[in-house]
């Protein structure tokens, strides 16, 4: 605990602040002066409906120039870029409830800028150089809207996978604490509060300093909801460019003799970006023995009820049937089918097209494969959309191969070339 109560007193320190006299009978802790100093400068952000005390979504934000602009993550204020007609914005501070309006947003990196009339309080100083890792930190935030928290921890440096920047942080963050501001020793903003590890305890994240600044020039948005559907979709599509260019060359960098075994295929090895798991099941019973390899990407973005996008899920599986050959493929189908997470879709709605499915048979080297592939639409966000392809090998009458691949927030070009490489890339004995 030295480290973290040697940045309280850090931060605590101000200039021209008179030290404790001899006098004093009990000198406030350093965390207490650290809260009381910052407090001004740090925000509740409520979403409101409209209804008198009640709250929609509630967040965190920090106050980041004398203007009043305050920021906080995209996600806080996610349903009113998305419903802006509906809902309304405020920030709360120790002085009181003020309305704020919505400036910039940055969906990809999860953060938002919003802005406030006259706020007296003093701005919180962004860092230019980053902490080291294993540096102590605090975060502030209102966890659940029960009240401002500080919370130290320890800033652990950035995660190595996924394609978003990510810090690792030490700390129990908690809802409500969303986009809230993370501090280091000089008392400067390393980050922004984000997310907490689902089902754990001490494990959270943050998105870096650096992210901030593109957010505090250029114009400020329009409000009205054509406008800021207008804007989400060119964000949507700058972040599916971007991330298939990323994600296609890492793919085309990891050398064709780079394999995984999994069971009694291969597979090329998928690029170090992806988060991968595998693992070995086995019925004894009915001798069948499978062998799973499941990869993803991380930290990916999620908007307003369309969910997670640039999202990227792969599943390459092995079974062998020791027992019988009977029934194996009638156990395949039923199989595939747990994996498939198409659903029935409302023709009207105004999030995501019915689904276009497609199965047939195809030949890739010396292997058959039974194909299905669903697609939807996003109803408005041209080209962009969800992919669903679930494949089996029909080419050994006890052995199989399985391969799903699951897409959100791409072009259709993207995921072709994707489920192109990975079909391409199983081999082995039997395939």
């Amino acid at each position: 605990m030295l480290p973290l109560l040697l940045l309280a007193a850090q931060l605590a320190a101000v200039p021209g602040e008179p030290s404790a006299s001899p006098s004093d009978v009990r000198p406030r802790p350093a965390t207490e002066r650290t809260y009381e100093r910052l407090k001004p400068s740090l925000f509740t952000i409520e979403v409101h409906s409209g209804n008198d005390g009640s709250k929609s979504a509630l967040g965190s934000g920090y106050l980041v120039s004398a203007e009043g602009h305050i920021l906080t993550n995209y996600h806080v204020v996610g349903s009113y870029i998305e419903e802006p007609d509906r809902y309304s914005l405020r920030a709360r501070n120790v002085s009181g409830v003020k309305p704020v309006v919505l400036v910039r947003f940055d969906l990809v990196n999860d953060l938002a800028l919003l802005k406030a009339e006259g706020v007296d309080a003093q701005p919180l100083k962004l860092a230019h150089t980053p902490a080291a890792p294993g540096s102590p930190i605090i975060a502030f935030g209102n966890p659940e809207g029960l009240g401002l928290s500080l919370i130290e921890g320890i800033f652990n440096g950035f995660a190595e996978k996924g394609l978003v920047d990510r810090m690792l942080l030490s700390m129990p963050l908690n809802s409500g604490m969303s986009g809230g501001p993370i501090l280091d020793a000089r008392g400067e903003v390393i980050g922004t509060n984000v997310a907490v590890m689902w089902l754990s305890n001490s494990l959270s994240f943050g998105v870096p300093v650096s992210k901030v600044a593109p957010l505090l020039s250029g114009a400020a948005l329009r409000t009205d909801k054509k406008s800021l559907l207008a804007e989400v979709s060119r964000q949507l599509g700058a972040l599916e460019a971007e991330t298939a260019k990323r994600l296609l060359a890492e793919i085309a960098a990891v050398p064709a003799d780079a394999r995984v075994d999994i069971g009694g295929i291969n597979s090329r090895r998928p690029p170090k970006v992806f988060e991968c798991w595998d693992s070995t099941h086995e019925w004894k019973d009915e001798g069948v023995t499978k062998v799973q390899y499941a990869c993803n990407l991380q930290f990916t973005p999620s908007i307003e009820r369309l969910g997670e996008v640039a999202s990227v899920e792969v599943l390459i599986e092995h079974f062998a049937s020791r027992k019988s050959r009977y029934g194996f493929f009638g156990t395949l189908d039923s199989h595939a089918q747990s994996h498939s997470q198409v659903e029935p879709v409302d023709p009207g709605n105004s999030i995501v097209s019915p689904p276009r499915c497609v199965a047939d048979r195809v030949r890739v080297g010396a292997a058959v494969w039974k194909l299905s592939t669903c697609t939807s639409a996003y109803v408005q966000h041209a080209g962009l959309g969800r992919y669903d392809l679930i494949a089996t090998s029909l080419s050994q009458p006890d052995r199989a191969a399985f391969l799903s691949l699951k897409m959100t927030g791409f072009r259709t070009d993207t995921f072709l070339a994707l489920a192109r490489h990975f079909l391409e890339g199983i081999g082995g004995t039997a395939p």
